[in-house]
């Protein structure tokens, strides 16, 4: 599957750093002017790296997420995850729920960290993936912007109804919607920008229980931990 950056199914390695320095598109290196292949992988100058065979590890991926097959990683921003459908909850213990759940103010900021349903982010929130080899997410660890955080959500909209979107169908829903939301959000244009994107997806039984949300955060593919917000930085 192809999109507008990469023309790969992986993530895209954007040009960043000092003049004339270049970057490794599979293991994301900062490399000097000077060097023909990247001094970390050895891979030389702007050469495409082969995908990885079914199960091998892609040293390209963020967040040394596992590699998968082409049906889960249909993007060629940041990747995607697919989050579970809800399952019912026969007994809650509220007060350990309490203690270990996110909270908001009454302007729906998150002003403390803990436990939140994928499904429950909001634009503007904070969080980290709670098992970053996992394959399929639920819940995340929700956090205040002014912590160390992986990702800062900054899209969700509902794809149209109707049957489980295809691959293609959830790419051009990003291309078409998180891109213009990412340069309104940050206040640069994605290709100008530093940080990347990373979508989350409904499972097949999640789209057939009602949950039809696209959600698009951000992401800096090469440091994994920011400590403000994003919105308006310009950068």
């Amino acid at each position: 599957m192809t999109g507008s950056h990469c023309g790969r199914p992986a993530p895209c390695a954007k040009v960043r750093g000092e003049m004339g320095r270049w970057v490794c598109l599979r293991c994301y290196e900062s490399n000097d002017a000077a060097l023909v292949s990247c001094a970390k992988c050895g891979l030389a100058r702007g050469t495409t790296p082969a995908a990885p065979e079914p199960g091998a590890a892609d040293p390209g991926a963020p967040f040394g997420f596992p590699a998968a097959q082409p049906t889960q990683r249909p993007s060629v921003l940041g990747g995607l995850l697919r989050r579970f459908a809800w399952i019912p909850v026969v007994i809650v213990i509220a007060l350990v729920g309490y203690w270990f759940s996110a909270g908001r103010d009454d302007s729906g900021a998150i002003t403390r960290s803990g436990n939140m349903a994928i499904t429950e982010l909001r634009q503007g929130d904070c969080f980290d993936l709670q098992d970053r080899e996992a394959a399929e997410v639920d819940e995340v660890n929700a956090k205040v912007c002014t912590e160390p955080h992986q990702f800062e959500m900054m899209f969700v909209g509902d794809m149209p109804d109707g049957t489980f979107p295809t691959e293609t169908a959830m790419t051009d829903y990003t291309l078409a919607n998180c891109l213009p939301a990412f340069a309104s959000y940050v206040g640069l244009s994605y290709e100008e920008s530093q940080y990347d994107i990373f979508q989350f997806a409904p499972t097949e039984d999640g789209w057939n229980g009602g949950d039809h949300a696209m959600q698009c955060a951000l992401y800096h593919p090469l440091d994994d931990e920011l400590t403000e917000s994003l919105r308006g930085a310009a950068r």
